[in-house]
């Protein structure tokens, strides 16, 4: 898989993943993204500022996130203990094309992001993600994040809603 930041074109595709992300998450119970966030205008959002990335295989996106190595807000609202107190990288808006699911995929993008945020001199890479999303769940905790706490979202349409925190230390 290419991980390229993301382009104006890819935006149908994003919004194609995460819309049936919503769909499969809706049917699992999970509470997650059922605010029409993430949408279009969110992802041509992080399009413009550079924050988008898409995993390509044959020219197709299977996966999408966004990258970002500015502090959050969220993060500050921590219940817990951050491993680091030095500047950090974030994930967000994972996400996998339903038909390419089980390939380790997923791996592959937080391997990219770490990799990017260590050569940006961040010392660690945060994620978060809604308790009830155990795939998510799994995934970071197999990649090496290391359970650090609960956030309160603090921006958006699920802003007040808590999520689970992971740290990983680069």
């Amino acid at each position: 898989m290419d991980i390229i930041v993301a382009r104006p074109e890819h935006v149908e595709a994003m919004t194609v993943i995460t819309d049936r992300a919503k769909v499969n998450m809706a049917a699992m119970g999970i509470d997650q993204w059922q605010a029409g966030y993430p949408d279009r205008a969110t992802w041509e959002a992080d399009v413009a500022e550079g924050m988008a990335y898409v995993g390509l295989e044959g020219g197709r996106v299977v996966a999408v996130f966004r990258y970002s190595n500015t502090p959050e807000a969220a993060y500050d609202t921590l219940e817990g203990e951050w491993l680091t107190a030095g500047p950090y990288a974030t994930i967000h808006r994972c996400a996998v094309d339903p038909d390419e699911r089980g390939r380790g995929l997923i791996a592959e993008l937080f391997q990219f992001a770490c990799d990017k945020a260590a050569a940006e001199g961040m010392a660690s890479m945060r994620i978060d993600t809604h308790a009830d999303n155990a795939p998510m769940g799994r995934a970071v905790e197999k990649f090496g994040f290391t359970y650090c706490g609960t956030i309160t979202l603090t921006e958006g349409p699920e802003a007040g809603g808590a999520r689970i925190a992971f740290e990983k230390v680069l």
